[in-house]
């Protein structure tokens, strides 16, 4: 995974390029993060999946993975 995932309190750019960091939002929910992040991501022009969030080299962005016997909703998030 070539992405890292950040949360802030203040978050003030969704993306930083140099850094490869999308930074979202304290405090949401872990269907919100997903939202979030897989947004950012298409945002950058990588195609998501259903089920969870993907980097561009095609790898999971691992804290939004979602199991396959689970639906997006009920997907965990891992806290940074």
């Amino acid at each position: 995974m070539c992405i890292l995932v950040h949360r802030s309190p203040t978050p003030a750019h969704p993306w930083n390029a140099q850094l490869r960091v999308i930074t979202i939002p304290a405090g949401l929910s872990c269907a919100s993060e997903l939202i979030a992040v897989r947004a950012v991501l298409a945002e950058l022009g990588i195609p998501q999946p259903d089920d969870e969030a993907v980097c561009w080299c095609g790898a999971p962005v691992e804290a939004y993975r979602v199991p396959a016997q689970r639906h997006t909703s009920e997907g965990a998030c891992v806290a940074s």
